[in-house]
Parts: structure tokens; sequence; C-alpha cells
């Protein structure tokens, strides 16, 4: 390994060395399951940007790295309302979590996104689910298969300060799990299930100033502490056991009793640098087409005192009814004018914005640092620990994840690449940290208009790959291209 990683590597955790994992079995409740994000998942710019995405998040499916991404818009955007739905689906390797070389041989393991994010002018509301699902047949030592699934939500909204150039979201963070395994082939009704349910807040803000070659974004999301509910347990002294069970048969787990999100800061900044414009303000059409009334307004009560003055001072009734005339009839024709341009007004606005965009400059290289600290789980223990029913110590001290990424166009609007690395810290004693390598690219298609019915957009192919030790993720998509 070269210096570099072996540098980003120390400073991801306090703690790299430990006492190799006793092989203990849970005799005790009192635990938590350590429900830490792993590797990075997210649009592809922000995995290609090795997750250093907390500066530059737009949309929806930017609010785990910043709930500022509820409100961001692009300048790029010319409606006041617009939707984001987000659809996503990862399949990696089993170890996910970092947990070194033993972790249990899932059936099947899938990482699923689902959201909904929309804008109201500067307003932004959405939420956000992403879903890890947990697949483990009799073969793994099991009676019967267990299905785990475990997700985290996002709730909230943000809002545009003054002219865009800040930015603030706030909202909850939802931790759930589920637990379900089927029932015995003799007694098919004797599955069970177990959840748990919990909600904290989380915070961000960005500052994008007009003009400026810089951006900087931080978030803070508190603990969730998922607590269970609607279900029964068996209480022996310190130990919870699903209902009915019978200890030694499968199903009868010793349950845990939370599931902890650890809390998280996350801080970024970005520079770009080339011709390309960075931080271009959206701009609230509508609002400029009220700003354009008042004016209008204010220019006619103008208009009308300079009118009365100049009555007010002539003597003649011949030269004021001639003064009168005049004027009303060319007030006439200035209203005319007026109201014509305020009718055209978000025609010629949109197509003065269309060649602002057009003709900026594209070349560019994207410069952007993160910083991710992980906080503890009192008494967290891993999933695979708990679906072992081993102890294994997870989450006990506070980890780092320095984070960078590169952009560039070295085709002008046509195509984007990305590079990037980060750390992820073991959330074990055990394991060592390890250092992942990103890309991705943009390749535009094709411009749309919807046959004439909407304004044109032009498409693009989304590729992007996360490279680490004993770790692969791939991906690609469509999307808009900007």
């Amino acid at each position: 390994m070269s210096p570099v990683p072996r540098v980003l590597a120390a400073l991801a955790t306090l703690s790299l060395s430990g006492p190799a994992w006793a092989q203990r079995p849970l005799r005790s409740s009192d635990f938590a399951i350590d429900f830490s994000r792993g590797p990075v998942v997210g649009p592809g710019r922000a995995v290609g940007l090795g997750g250093a995405y907390g500066s530059l998040v737009s949309g929806v499916d930017g609010v785990p790295f910043n709930p500022a991404g509820y409100a961001e818009r692009s300048g790029a955007e010319l409606s006041w309302f617009s939707f984001d739905p987000v659809v996503s689906f990862f399949f990696p390797q089993r170890n996910w979590d970092n947990s070194g070389a033993g972790g249990r041989d899932y059936d099947s393991f899938r990482v699923t996104q689902l959201g909904l994010g929309m804008h109201f002018g500067p307003v932004g509301v959405g939420y956000l689910a992403t879903i890890q699902s947990y697949e483990l047949g009799a073969r793994n030592g099991l009676e019967r298969p267990i299905t785990v699934d475990m997700s985290s939500h996002h709730l909230g909204g943000g809002l545009l300060l003054g002219d865009g150039e800040v930015v603030i979201g706030a909202g909850l963070r939802i931790g759930w799990m589920n637990l379900q395994w089927s029932g015995a082939a003799s007694n098919p009704e004797s599955g069970n299930a177990l959840r748990y349910l919990g909600v904290a807040p989380e915070f961000g803000a960005l500052w994008r100033p007009t003009g400026q070659r810089f951006r900087l974004g931080m978030a803070f999301r508190s603990e969730v502490s998922a607590l269970p509910i609607d279900f029964g347990v068996t209480e022996g002294g310190t130990v919870r056991r699903p209902t009915g069970c019978v200890e030694g048969s499968a199903g009868c787990f010793v349950v845990p009793r939370r599931i902890a999100l650890p809390w998280e800061v996350e801080i970024g900044a970005s520079v770009m640098l080339g011709e390309r414009p960075f931080n271009i303000p959206w701009q609230d059409m509508a609002a400029l087409r009220r700003d354009l009334r008042d004016q209008q307004r204010d220019d006619r009560a103008r208009r009308e005192r300079e009118h009365r003055i100049e009555m007010a001072a002539t003597d003649d009734d011949v030269e004021r009814a001639t003064l009168d005339a005049r004027w009303t009839a060319e007030e006439r024709e200035r209203r005319e004018r007026e109201e014509r341009e305020h009718a055209s007004f978000a025609w010629r606005w949109r197509a003065a914005r269309r060649v602002m965009l057009r003709d900026r400059g594209r070349r560019f290289l994207l410069i952007s640092f993160g910083l991710v600290a992980f906080g503890p789980v009192g008494r967290g223990q891993g999933i695979d620990a708990f679906m072992a029913q081993q102890e294994r110590p997870s989450g006990r001290g506070l980890l780092l994840s320095p984070r960078l990424g590169l952009e560039g166009e070295p085709w002008a609007n046509r195509l984007q690449i990305r590079v990037g690395s980060y750390v992820e810290p073991s959330r074990f004693d055990d394991v060592p940290a390890r250092v992942h390598v990103t890309g991705g690219l943009d390749l535009r298609l094709f411009r749309w208009d919807a046959f004439k019915i909407s304004d044109p957009v032009s498409f693009k192919l989304t590729f992007t790959m996360d490279y680490s030790y004993n770790y692969f993720d791939w991906g690609f998509g469509i999307g808009f291209w900007q």
C-alpha cells in the first residue's frame, strides 16, 4: 500500500488494532445493533466523487449527505415547480459493512433507494428511504430461513434564503428494522417477526456565494435509537426472546434492546477551476414577473404625478386640454407596451436564460473534499454477530472518513468524468479501515422536447463504480444533462 492510503487509513479510526473476535455467545439483551453507514450509496455523481458530496448536494437523493439537498436548486432549472423521483438498486458483495473475511454467507443481499422530492419555488420537501435486505437460508446453520430489512428514512424540507446563496434543510432521520423468520415445515404458522422504530432530527446548510468559485456544506445527524414496537417478547432477567420460542431452536434469538444509527457530523468544501461558472443562482421567474409588474405600477404613478404637476403649472384652459389629450394618448400606448412586455416576460426570460446556459464556458476541473465523523454506539454489536448469536463489539469509538473527488469535462458538452477515493473505517476493533477507489462518467445522448409540449432537455447515460478490498459495486442509469 502506498504512503497516502496508509495515512488516510490512520485518520479513519482512532484505533485500528484490537483483540481478535472472541466467539462468545450472546447471553444478554443489553446490547444495540450498530446500524452505521458503510460504503457510499447515493446518486452516481456522489459515488464517483468518493462521497465528497456534502457541498454539492442537489435533490432528495443527496439528503443523506446534507439535508440542504431538500431545497437546493440548480441555476439551470427554469420552472417554479419541479419533482425529483429516486429509484435505485445496488447489489454489492457480502462484506458490505467491512466486517472482515468471516462474514455471513447471505443467500442474497441488496440495497434499495426509493424517494421523491418536490420544489415549490424556494421551498423543497421530500422523502428518501435506503433499505438493506438480508436473507439467510437454512444452510447457514438455521432450521428456517430468516429475512432482515434494516432501513433509514429521511423526511423533511428546506429553504433557499435571499437570492439562494444560503440553503438550509432539516428533517427527521428514521431508523427501522424488521426481522422475520419462516415457520417450521411442520408448522408454517410458527414464524415470528420483530420490529424496531426510532426517530431523531437532522440539520444541514450549504453556502454557495454567487459568482465565487467555492462552496461549503455542513450537516449534523442525531443518533437514532430504535426501540421495539408491536411484538411480544419474553423477559428472563436481562434476556429478551421472541414470544413462544423454545430455547435452542431456530428463531429463538436473544434480541437487542435497540437498533442504533450513530450520530454523524459531515463537512464539505469544493472549488471549481476553469471557465465554467460555478454558483449560478436559481431565479424564481414568477417573482421576477411580479417585480416587473411592481416596477410598472411605480412608473405609472410617477408619470401621473409629473402630469398633474405639469397641468397645475398651466393656466390656459386650451393648453391644459391639449396637454391632457396628448398625455392620455401617449400613456395609453405606453401601457399597451407594458402589458405586452409583462405578458411575454416568461418566454423572453426563459429564452435569455437558455442562451446564457448554452453559451457559458464548459471546461472545468472540480475539486471536492469531505470529512464524516461517526459517533460511537453504546454496547454496539454488528449485524453479523447478531445473526450468528455471537458477541462482536461494534462502533465502540469515534471514527473518521476523509473523502476526495475530482470532476472534469474533457469533451465539451458531451462527456464528464469523475474519480474519487474515501476511507471506510471499520466499526470493529480487529478489522482495519479500507480505502475505496471510485469513478464514473456522464455521456450526453440526445435532446428532446416531448413533441414540443415542454422545454427541451438533454438526456445522459451515467456509469459509476466503487472498488475496495473484498468489495465492488457498479451501476448505470439515465438522467438529465446540465
